[in-house]
């Protein structure tokens, strides 16, 4: 059973791992004009959706300490590759330690696979999962707000316009996100309600 419980934690690191690289990929798709996919998009845009916009968190961490911003695209960049490359490194060597202690368990299946995955994804990963998608859901919105401000700066308004068009998307960018942050903390008390479940889960 300790073979067991060890190739189950294996199974926690990946699924943790491979959130965390969707989470970085969004990044990365923000920041190279990759985000939008416009046959995917419910309504026409009126701004472009292949602009290259890295989210504000990457670009806190990264130019916070840089003097020199004038590449900072080149330097956001190379931050988040450096970043996908270490989780994509580590990922790879749980996977092939996974393969090996799974090759090794005597009796090991694919249907027990499935079933540890099963429980780690409702009782150790879900919140982890809501989380990412969360942050996810922000990076979207905040792209189209800063792609149709960009598009509206094009037309050249006056001072005062610009100022009142920043004010507005920053309104709405706040709303959106308390939005979201309700939502989420509604899906997080339902799941901690569940009979099965409690705060220690987190």
């Amino acid at each position: 059973m300790d073979e067991l419980r060890k190739i189950a934690i294996l199974i926690y690191k990946i699924m943790v791992f491979q959130a965390y690289q969707y989470l970085w990929k969004t990044y990365f798709k923000s920041g190279t004009g990759q985000l939008i996919i416009p046959s995917e998009t419910k309504r026409k845009l009126s701004y472009s959706t292949t602009l290259s916009i890295w989210p504000k968190e990457i670009k806190t961490i990264v130019l916070s300490n840089k003097k020199d911003k004038t590449n900072g695209n080149e330097i956001c960049l190379k931050f988040v590759n450096d970043h996908l490359y270490a989780l994509q490194h580590q990922l790879k060597q749980y996977q092939e330690e996974l393969n090996t202690k799974a090759n090794n368990f005597q009796g090991y299946t694919i249907s027990i696979q499935e079933r540890l995955i099963t429980y780690i994804e409702q009782n150790l990963n879900s919140s982890l999962s809501k989380k990412i998608e969360h942050q996810v859901e922000l990076i979207h919105y905040d792209y189209h707000i800063r792609a149709l401000e960009l598009e509206y700066f094009q037309h050249k308004p006056n001072e005062y316009q610009k100022q009142l068009m920043k004010q507005i998307c920053q309104s709405k960018y706040e709303q959106e996100t308390s939005e979201h942050e309700y939502e989420f903390l509604e899906q997080q008390i339902a799941y901690y309600n569940l009979p099965s479940q409690s705060f220690e889960c987190s």
